[in-house]
């Protein structure tokens, strides 16, 4: 006996074919998407974090070296002439300031929200015309980890019988950035000076080596 469709089944049959269709189109779609800008998604993301971790790094060295001077980090011994022979370290101090540092970037960091930092999407697609046009993309610096500070110096020639003295942070960090598709991790690498200072006349020759002080005092 021959089967008879009924025209309303019919419809409903076409309909589901019709969704199913636009459904694997937008997944082929979307799929297609995420393989053609992923790198250029994943740079502009990293990128923009970086950029917010730097910041982070420049204003907490700043609020921590607020109240010290290069005379609080470093002692220069003069002789009866005023002739600088010794110069030493005030290393307690300067690990103190290392682990302000540190602390301060960690919760900074950790305090920041994805509102924070946002790209529009049409950044994404490297046409000019649509940089900064469209919905907002958030990221967030979602943790931070092997936070590593440095103290390091060096002196630059500054004239005749003049050498200026600066000392510096090396700040050195990896970093997740977690975004609504995945999760970038990645390295920053920043040196922000401490402190400087002008010295008149010869370096002494027994000048520490304020790096090797620094790692040895840290060691132990």
């Amino acid at each position: 006996m021959e089967k008879i469709y009924s025209r309303k089944k019919i419809n409903m049959s076409k309909k589901y074919r019709i969704v199913i269709l636009v459904l694997l189109t937008a997944l082929l779609t979307v799929c297609y998407l995420l393989k053609t800008i992923g790198p250029v998604f994943n740079d502009l993301c990293f990128s923009e974090a970086k950029s917010t971790a730097t910041q982070i790094v420049h204003e907490t060295i700043d609020e921590v070296m607020e109240k010290y001077g290069y005379n609080d980090l470093i002692t220069s011994i003069k002789d009866k002439d005023g002739k600088i022979v010794s110069m030493q370290a005030n290393v307690a101090l300067m690990n103190k300031i290392v682990s302000q540092i540190s602390l301060k970037i960690q919760e900074k960091i950790n305090s920041k929200d994805s509102r924070d930092i946002s790209i529009r999407l049409g950044t994404f697609t490297g046409i000019t015309l649509l940089s900064g046009r469209g919905p907002k993309v958030p990221i967030r610096i979602s943790s931070i980890g092997n936070l590593d500070t440095e103290i390091n110096s060096e002196f630059e020639s500054a004239g005749i019988n003049q050498t200026i003295h600066r000392i510096y942070a090396k700040i050195d960090c990896n970093i997740d950035v977690l975004t609504p598709f995945n999760t970038i991790s990645g390295k920053i690498e920043e040196k922000v000076m401490l402190a400087e200072n002008v010295i008149i006349g010869e370096i002494p020759t027994n000048y520490f080596d304020l790096e090797n002080l620094m790692n040895k005092n840290t060691s132990n």
